[in-house]
């Protein structure tokens, strides 16, 4: 028997150094041999393992460098491994050595793949040591190792990029404010649901909603609450409705909502009236409880439209007429308003012809001294005589100039028309134009300068009426334009008083001329108790911010005794005259009026009530 064990001796090398040695001690019977084994074969063995265990060294050096993970691998080993991937993965540095790939990689032939041939980039999912998925972006290459070599593996952890694509992606396809789908997604989704529809044979329904009040309370109370306002409507309709309901957002205060597989007409009447309901209650905004209310415009597939571009136009068409009939309704699509879909098309087509060609006509109401019945001023008011459509009231047109971008090309053409007739009247009867709201900028004040300039009127004679609402659009902007209209000589007037949204401070730091009291309030006077009070207090108001009162709407010799003594300096309405062309005032004789008779007596009522009721009813422009 051979008994052997490895042992360490000393021989001399060449250079006198010392050369480790295996020796080898075998005992026969009681004979000693030593024979020593090759020792220039064993320190090369040492050589390439000092070699290996500083290329080691150099390597993790290298590597921990890096802000990337990196192992380098043979086979499923991790003979090395930085300090980054560490800490993606969740082990210690000293568990590194003897790391397996496949216990942080789960997906055998994503394995494969990286210890495979070539060079590859991948997006998979690495899993920590505490079990959470993190998606990573792996590089795999060859490279020489230890005189072989080895897969070169490098992780970038891709978890905030993929988040941030995401969150772009969202935001592509929905409302930042709500996190509803927004206009591009709400029309896939709808083209998908008719296409669904008109396969099966079934029914959808687009109801479109407007806030009826929101721009009052962004303007009153801030774009913060509003903000506010928008979300919590969001929340109350995904609430209310099924969860596959598809609710978007289009935009400012509109909302999509789109309902599949409904009976037809009257579920969706049901479903708009629902809504119309839920969203006409007040909403609590920390201290506030405030009312946005809404108006529905309704169109089912395919009884009102065969496509899905179609449906939504029809909805907003039933919208608009909602909204046009008063506030909080809810209308479902007809014929009808198809037809008057393609009307609006036309007139808006039109109109600015109309106002190049001068077919957009200037009509004149008197203004009259409530003391002497002498005029005193005319309020010039639009009017439109369509060779087609007839007689276009003026809220339409006037709506349709703001949207079209031509309400200054508008007011352009009545102002200078309303200059040409005043030059034709006494020095001391004034013409009063209508500003709309959206014409609130810099820009008016040269324009209504430039007209002043060119006609040579006395700006005197010139007066300006805006409404409440340019009150809460842009106070300071507002309060400016009013500055520099009044320092040309041009008088302001506060128009509709009362019926909109008047700050009492506002009336204290604007510049205003003239109070024109709303019809709205003339209207009951005077065998209404309260319309009564509210009248007497706006003269009491004007009275001490040392205003004129021009009171409109009076129509009966009740209700200009009732004004008469009250104060009133002006009144306009048909009790006086109707509006009409300038020509029907070029007598002087026409410029006073001789007193209204009691009821009984007074053959001219017959004449107002002979004005057709349109014509009343009409919102001036």
């Amino acid at each position: 028997m051979v008994a052997a064990w490895p042992a360490h001796a000393a021989e001399a090398g060449a250079a006198g150094d010392s050369i480790p040695a295996v020796v080898i001690v075998a005992g026969l019977g009681l004979a000693v041999t030593f024979l020593v084994a090759s020792a220039a074969a064993v320190m090369t063995l040492l050589r390439r393992s000092r070699r290996a265990a500083d290329e080691a060294r150099r390597l993790h050096a290298l590597l921990d460098v890096l802000d990337e993970g990196v192992a380098v691998c043979t086979g499923m080993q991790a003979v090395a491994v930085n300090t980054s991937l560490c800490r993606l993965i969740g082990i210690a540095h000293e568990d590194a050595p003897h790391l397996m790939i496949s216990s942080f990689i789960g997906e055998a032939d994503v394995i494969e793949r990286l210890l495979g041939d070539g060079e590859l980039r991948l997006d998979t999912e690495v899993t920590n040591r505490a079990g959470a998925s993190i998606a990573v972006e792996i590089a795999a290459r060859t490279i020489p190792y230890g005189g072989g070599t080895a897969r070169l593996l490098e992780f970038r952890d891709v978890g905030e990029r993929k988040h941030t694509q995401a969150r772009v992606s969202f935001l592509a396809h929905h409302d930042p404010l709500t996190s509803l789908p927004n206009r591009e997604l709400m029309r896939a989704r709808l083209a998908e649901a008719v296409e669904r529809a008109g396969t099966a044979g079934t029914r959808c329904a687009v109801l479109w909603i407007d806030l009826d009040r929101f721009k009052d309370i962004n303007d009153i109370h801030g774009h913060v609450v509003g903000d506010r306002i928008l979300r919590i409507v969001a929340d109350k309709l995904r609430f209310e409705m099924p969860a596959d309901t598809v609710i978007s957002r289009l935009g400012g205060d509109e909302f999509i909502v789109l309902c599949e597989d409904i009976s037809g007409a009257e579920e969706a009447r049901l479903i708009g009236q629902q809504l119309r309901r839920l969203l006409n209650r007040p909403i609590e905004v920390g201290e506030k409880c405030l009312s946005a209310g809404a108006s529905i415009g309704v169109a089912v597939f395919p009884d009102d439209a065969d496509n899905a571009e179609d449906l939504l136009k029809n909805a907003d068409l039933a919208l608009y007429h909602a909204k046009a009939e008063g506030r909080g309704r809810c209308r479902h699509f007809t014929g009808e308003l198809g037809k008057e879909r393609q009307r609006r098309m036309v007139l808006s087509e039109q109109l600015r012809g109309a106002i190049e060609n001068g077919d957009i006509q200037a009509y004149f109401q008197p203004l009259v001294h409530v003391r002497d019945l002498r005029v005193v001023g005319f309020e010039t008011l639009g009017r439109w005589f369509h060779p087609e459509f007839g007689p276009i009231p003026p809220p339409e047109f006037v709506k349709l100039a703001e949207e079209n971008g031509l309400i200054t090309p508008l007011t352009d053409a009545i102002m200078r028309k309303a200059i040409e007739a005043a030059r034709q009247w006494p020095s001391d009867v004034r013409v009063s134009v209508n500003i709309s709201p959206v014409q609130i900028n810099s820009d008016l004040v040269d324009q209504v300068r430039g007209i002043i300039k060119e006609s040579g009127l006395d700006p005197h004679r010139l007066e300006l009426e805006v409404t409440e609402d340019v009150l809460i659009k842009d106070f300071d902007q507002t309060a400016s334009m009013f500055s520099r209209l009044r320092a040309l000589g041009i008088q302001v007037a506060m128009d509709d008083f009362g019926a909109g949204f008047t700050s009492m401070g506002n009336l204290r730091r604007l510049n205003f001329d003239r109070l024109k009291i709303d019809r709205i309030f003339t209207m009951d006077l005077p065998s209404h108790r309260r319309s009564c009070a509210i009248v007497r207090s706006m003269f009491v108001l004007a009275r001490e911010l040392d205003l004129d009162v021009t009171v409109e709407g009076v129509e009966t010799y009740e209700q200009y005794a009732f004004l008469r003594e009250q104060g009133s300096s002006e009144l306009q309405g048909y009790l006086f005259s109707p509006p009409k062309p300038a020509a029907a005032f070029a007598d002087p004789a026409t410029l006073q009026f001789a007193a209204p008779l009691p009821r009984k007596a007074e053959p001219a009522a017959a004449n107002a009530a002979a004005i057709p009721i349109g014509a009343r009813q009409a919102r001036r422009a």
